[in-house]
């Protein structure tokens, strides 16, 4: 199959075609006001810019809880600008300084707080915007939006402050026009909205009103006019950085402790090419003070997929995570042959070390998208070879083995914005390895159309992927997805066909828990926005889920679900939700032996949420499933219980503690190799118990300083009652199978951060982190006793101290012209 003349197809349509969005809501408009003279920024709304200013926004409108309501009280936003920044001021007023909410959070943390924040359009595409949000303690909260929803990780350096004057508050915004993207028109023409949040009410305002019935976000912006004569600036930054780590390990019987001591330093780099497109690049890159991952035991056959927590990585790649192809932490993460260092010992040899994380030399990224919604985004990455140390008991001598070769990771992505919140893209990711290793490539596409209502939407996904060099020949797959649904009003429904053929993998760059499968679903819902009875809003859900293998086509499941979710009018809330699988599930994939099935009984399901009011100082959320297996006694429960306690404005505790409990489950146990490639397949009946506790507690100073600690300890074990060897058939039979396959996993982290924001986008950060890994045969009776041990086993910690400055070529500029 040759992809030229699909992709020369496509990049006529996107070169020869242009579109125009649809124009954001028409009765609500703006002035922006063009000043000579900057204010200043301290939340004093008392100079004459602001006062003779005399067109801003009001007549705000509720979205929560009384959708298209007044608001309780009123606000009103002036806007003015000159070349170097956007300057917002908002006049909030309200009853009673008592009445004002003002918890202090760490940045990007809502807390429990009064909020004011503007959003900018500045394609006016009704897709991406940039988001800017004040908490009235002070603290800032700044994301992105695009066609796949909000990016907290999104940061910008700006400016705010905010005063408390009698019954009122003030917040004051510089946003400086290097941290936008516009048009280079002479006539600028944003889409814009405000929002005002006032947490005694649980009420949230918009200035142009944001429908719940309709489908989108962004498309229902205002508009701002009277923004002309812009001077694109010169978008440079960069942000050097110094760090110190002190690492210690305890030690046991077979590793002695050790102590090691290292410094970094490096810089991440942001350059401007032009209005549109931004160069960000990390040079020798540091991410030793990032929180740890939840790990877990996984006795499934598919990855445990983790959250990025790389901040490089978090930030702006909105445009290569479309259509869902690329998942970064790939790159830095395990190595291609980790798991099979050990298979290269010798006699008297023994394993020393393998490291988990393949070495990051340096990352780039280039995206923008111009005045004709036409986005582009090329990522590229460099790992350095990785080696695993062996070591020969007798000799002492030791020899290396390569487990990743350097390799090179890249991604192109480019994209259409179309009218009625409408898109298309295109992506390809590739990955280059040295010597004898395969690479791998992926091209797919994905894309949204929606009527001129934005009522019906035809969306979609599609890819092939692409493996060379393979010791049996190269390898070709591909997937696809086409969904129909009704998106706006009261009833929404949706059909879909989800298709993943037997060799598509992209998992080089990618993530898929596993491929071979068809999935043809339908989902219809009713939803209800205002008020009645008890109710603040209600919520239900049907979906009907029918499961077939690719290769071969045969049946392997059909899923039901239904839900109802309200939220009642003295803000608890309640979910309902039913599930079941009225027939036997045809698993392929847990015998971990190709064209293998085991026979899973159907099962039905119950799960309750609710969670109190989180206004109140003490709020609590509980949640407990329980399942019933159609095979003798098997069944699962889980109750988790997560409160949280606001002591004051400055401390608060917040914590989760679940436990889930599976008896008499049923899975696989061991593979053994037969004669003729045959495999007998063993699988095992065993009680499992896990148990996972999270402890949260964070001191804020102020909206600049604040300290945080996360405790987390995930215990989990497997004690099997029986064996059975899998049938042709994929049923149990009786077996002498005598191995002991009980597990005993436990994984102790401990988090604890104090930073402070000593200038826009500069911090300096202290952190420990504590981590206990143990994972072993031994069952012991009971948690306490499973803790106990726990803590006499080896202990990492890290003590680790990291300086980050942002310097902006803009802003010292300025200040040099000023001296001179």
């Amino acid at each position: 199959m040759s992809l030229k003349p699909w992709l020369l197809s496509l990049g006529l349509f996107f070169t020869s075609v242009s579109f125009a969005s649809d124009d954001p809501a028409d009765d609500k408009f703006l002035y922006a006001t063009r000043i000579t003279s900057a204010p200043q920024i301290d939340g004093i709304l008392n100079e004459d810019v602001w006062q003779k200013t005399r067109c801003g926004a009001d007549n705000f409108v509720q979205r929560s809880p009384n959708p298209g309501g007044a608001p309780s009280v009123p606000t009103e936003v002036k806007v003015l600008y000159d070349d170097n920044a956007v300057y917002i001021g908002a006049f909030l007023y309200d009853i009673s300084p008592d009445s004002i909410m003002r918890e202090f959070s760490q940045r990007d943390d809502f807390g429990f707080s009064d909020i004011f924040g503007v959003y900018f359009d500045t394609y006016q595409d009704g897709i991406n915007a940039f988001e800017f949000l004040v908490s009235a303690a002070g603290v800032q909260i700044d994301r992105r939006w695009t066609a796949s929803g909000s990016d907290r990780s999104w940061n910008a350096a700006w400016r705010s402050e905010v005063q408390r004057i009698g019954t009122d508050w003030f917040v004051e915004i510089e946003i400086p026009m290097a941290a936008l993207r516009f048009p280079k028109t002479p006539i600028q023409q944003w889409g814009v909205n405000f929002r005002r949040s006032i947490r005694r009410n649980n009420e949230t305002n918009y200035w142009s009103e944001i429908d719940p019935q309709e489908n989108g976000f962004v498309n229902q912006f205002g508009r701002l006019d009277g923004i002309t004569n812009l001077k694109s600036p010169v978008r440079l930054s960069v942000s050097p950085y110094v760090s110190a780590y002190y690492d210690h390990y305890s030690g046991d019987a077979d590793n002695p402790a050790s102590t090691n001591t290292r410094f970094n330093g490096g810089m991440d780099l942001r350059y401007g090419i032009n209005d549109a497109f931004t160069l960000d690049m990390i040079l020798v890159p540091d991410f030793g003070q990032v929180v740890a991952d939840n790990l877990v035991l996984n006795l499934s056959p598919f990855e445990v997929q983790f959250a990025e927590n790389r901040q490089f990585f978090k930030e702006g790649t909105d445009l290569f995570e479309k259509g869902g192809f690329f998942y970064s932490r790939r790159v830095g993460g395990r190595p291609l042959r980790y798991g099979q260092a050990d298979d290269n010992l010798g006699p008297n040899e023994v394993l020393v070390s393998n490291p988990q994380e393949s070495n990051l030399i340096n990352a780039t990224k280039v995206s923008g998208r111009t005045a004709r919604g036409f986005g582009v985004g090329v990522f590229n990455a460099l790992t350095g070879t990785m080696e695993a140390r062996i070591q020969n008991e007798e000799t002492g001598e030791s020899r290396t083995v390569v487990t990743s070769p350097l390799t090179n990771y890249s991604v192109l992505a480019l994209d259409q914005s179309l009218k009625n919140n409408s898109y298309v893209s295109l992506i390809n990711t590739n990955v280059l390895r040295q010597g004898h290793y395969y690479d791998a490539n992926l091209t797919g596409t994905a894309f949204r159309l929606s009527n001129r209502g934005n009522r019906y939407t035809l969306s979609g996904r599609g890819a092939v992927s692409q493996k060379y060099g393979l010791e049996d020949g190269n390898e070709f797959g591909y997937m696809s997805l086409l969904s129909l649904a009704k998106t706006s009003g009261n009833w929404r429904a949706s059909v879909s066909n989800y298709i993943e053929s037997d060799t598509y993998d992209p998992n080089d760059l990618g993530y898929l828990r596993a491929n071979n499968e068809i999935r043809t679903s339908a989902n219809v819902g009713y939803n209800v926005y205002q008020p009645f009875w008890r109710l603040l809003s209600l919520r239900t859900d049907l979906d009907v889920d029918y499961l077939r293998r690719y290769n071969p086509s045969v049946y392997t499941q059909t899923v039901l679900r239904a839900s109802v979710e309200g939220t009642f009018r003295s803000f608890n809330e309640l979910e309902l939700t039913f599930r079941a699988s009225p027939t036997e599930e045809y698993d392929y994939f847990e015998p971990r032996v190709d064209g293998r099935y085991v026979v899973f009984p159907s099962y039905k399901a119950v799960d309750v949420s609710f969670s109190t009011d989180w206004r109140n100082r003490f709020a609590v959320g509980v949640y407990t499933g329980y399942t019933d297996f159609d095979f003798e006694d098997q069944r699962r429960f889980r109750l988790s219980v997560s409160p949280r306690f606001r002591v004051n404005n400055r401390l608060a505790f917040s914590g989760s503690i679940s436990h889930t409990g599976l008896n008499s489950d049923v899975g696989f146990a061991e593979k053994q190799t037969l004669a003729d490639d045959n495999y007998r397949i063993i699988f095992g009946r065993r009680d499992r118990t896990i148990v996972s506790n999270i402890f949260n507690t964070k001191y804020t100073f102020n909206h600049k300083m604040g300290l945080t600690f996360r405790m987390r300890h995930y215990w989990s074990e497997a004690r099997y009652q029986e064996f059975y060897d899998l049938s042709d058939a994929g049923r149990y039979l009786e077996s002498d199978y005598q191995g002991d396959e009980d597990r005993n996993y436990n994984a102790f982290n401990i988090d604890m951060v104090y930073r402070y924001v000593f200038a826009p986008a500069s911090e300096i950060s202290v952190v420990w982190k504590n981590s206990i890994i143990n994972d072993g045969n031994e069952l012991l009776d009971g948690y306490f006793a499973n803790v106990d041990t726990m803590l006499d086993a080896p202990t990492t910690n890290s003590i680790s101290v990291r300086v980050l400055y942002f310097i902006d070529y803009t802003s010292v500029v300025r200040r040099l012209s000023n001296k001179i």
